[in-house]
């Protein structure tokens, strides 16, 4: 067994340096869209906004060769790429390559800051995940609470990443470790709420999403819950196609013109409907704040396909602001189609319900998703109760679909 001081050491460095690796991610993230669009996140809620198509498609097709050829690389030299799974449950075989490991975060990075479609969350995951192994190894940390240390390293880096402490704790809990305990809990706690603090000297503490507040009567409750069973249904089947996207990607030579093509497209497709590029922060915003009914199915339809071929393509990123996106035009969608018969439905309710029930559905992890909105969102105690059904409810959905496949299709 280590001893408390060792623990406690690693503890405070994982914590500091996830804080910093998020910092430096952002950073990086707000130069590189800068660079790309005139404009970075840390100033507009759209990133798009204002921007020419060709500038966007110049700045695709820039970004789609620098990454094609970093992952070409990496691919070539069949480096020890960090795994974020594997590196928990200790079943690699050697320590994961550590400049190679950061180069593939950092490609991550370039893609979503010059507007591919997917989230850049899996980044300081992994370089959180990357530092407490590290740590953990120097230290001689004992095997069980360097899995506890490792996973809550990757998970403060998202929760540092968003300023979102407690769904930092809860992804640590749920989805990396699935075990809850009073030992796990305080450990993640702390390395979670310490990499959240340092990382304010480059990520802003602000909300992610400016959204109104909703309330929590019992309409509201009632039509989040319709919503959310609903949306399990679309959510369900968009996490299958991303699981297999993601298993058939695309490797080796092809990735030189996989990529950049699958970057064209979406440059194209943007054209039309610019909101589609990014982390999906501009699409979720404009759900939030409400738009037209076309609008809205032509985002929705977009970027879900732009999503699943760009990872298809060969291209690495998490789906989580995606999901958020996707999730809040399809709550939208389903509250303009409703608010024909019912003037007085509260869209942004609808669309919170979506966010929350789609994202819940493709993370496998509701009380994450839950935390993740309410962070994201700023949303106060009033909202809990719908926020709560919608996810009840598609989480439903979504056990029954899942029950009623074959069990060779289950995944």
């Amino acid at each position: 067994m280590s001893s408390r001081i060792t623990i406690l050491l690693a503890i405070l460095a994982t914590g500091i340096l996830a804080g910093l690796g998020a910092a430096a991610l952002t950073w990086l993230i707000h130069g590189i869209e800068y660079l790309a669009f005139g404009q970075s996140e840390a100033t507009k809620r759209i990133i798009t906004a204002g921007t020419s198509p060709k500038r966007r498609i110049i700045a695709m097709f820039i970004g789609s060769i620098i990454v094609a050829l970093g992952w070409y690389y990496l691919s070539y030299k069949e480096r020890n790429i960090i795994h974020i799974h594997t590196v928990v449950e200790g079943t690699h075989q050697q320590h994961p390559a550590f400049f190679p490991s950061v180069l593939h975060t950092v490609l991550q990075i370039i893609a979503v800051g010059c507007g591919a479609p997917i989230g850049r969350e899996a980044a300081p995951r992994e370089l959180g995940a990357l530092f407490a192994e590290r740590i953990s190894h120097y230290l001689h940390i004992d095997p069980v609470t360097r899995k506890t240390i490792i996973a809550s390293g990757a998970a403060a880096g998202l929760a540092a990443v968003y300023q979102v402490p407690f769904a930092g704790v809860l992804f640590t809990l749920e989805i990396l470790l699935g075990v809850f305990s009073i030992t796990n809990a305080c450990i993640a706690i702390a390395i979670s709420v310490l990499a959240v603090f340092v990382a304010q000297i480059g990520v802003n503490a602000e909300t992610f999403y400016l959204v109104t507040q909703i309330e929590g009567d019992i309409y509201t409750t009632l039509i989040a819950a319709v919503v959310g069973a609903i949306i399990g249904i679309p959510a369900t089947y968009f996490s299958l196609a991303i699981q297999q996207a993601e298993k058939q990607r695309i490797k080796g030579k092809k990735i030189l013109w996989t990529l950049p093509l699958a970057f064209l497209i979406t440059g194209i497709l943007a054209i039309y409907f610019p909101q589609i590029l990014g982390n999906g922060r501009s699409a979720a915003q404009i759900a939030f704040w409400g738009s037209s009914l076309w609008l809205c199915i032509g985002l929705l339809i977009s970027k879900a396909l732009v999503v699943w071929l760009t990872l298809k393509s060969g291209a690495y990123g998490g789906t989580l602001t995606p999901s958020v996106a996707l999730g809040a035009l399809s709550g939208l969608l389903i509250g303009l189609l409703l608010q024909t018969y019912y003037p007085s439905i509260d869209l942004t309710a609808m669309s919170l319900a979506g966010a929350v029930a789609f994202l819940a559905v493709s993370m496998r992890a509701p009380l994450t998703a839950f935390a993740l909105i309410i962070g994201f969102t700023g949303q106060e105690f009033d909202a809990y109760l719908p926020l709560l059904a919608a996810v009840t409810c598609a989480m439903g959905t979504s056990s029954f679909i899942n029950y009623s496949k074959p069990l060779s299709d289950k995944p």
